[in-house]
């Protein structure tokens, strides 16, 4: 079933559904939205992603689009 498909049966859902069903849309919704997942991250990641994106700023590092047609090039 594609994106299309599943918004469609959404839909048509939405337009029987009960209050039940939209509290618990809603509150699936809030939580997608306030999801931290920068606080979950083990913080060694989190180091590794502070210096990927300082070096980045520092003009160091390829774009991905080079080094994919570097590999592509290669294999």
């Amino acid at each position: 079933m594609n994106s299309i498909q599943i918004k469609q049966r959404i839909h048509d859902y939405v337009d029987q559904a009960n209050e039940r069903f939209f509290m618990l849309v809603n509150e699936m919704i809030d939580a997608d939205k306030n999801q931290d997942w920068w606080g979950d991250l083990d913080p060694n990641i989190q180091a590794s992603i502070e210096r990927a994106l300082a070096q980045s700023k520092q003009g160091k590092g390829r774009p991905h689009y080079e080094v994919m047609s570097e590999i592509r090039a290669k294999y």
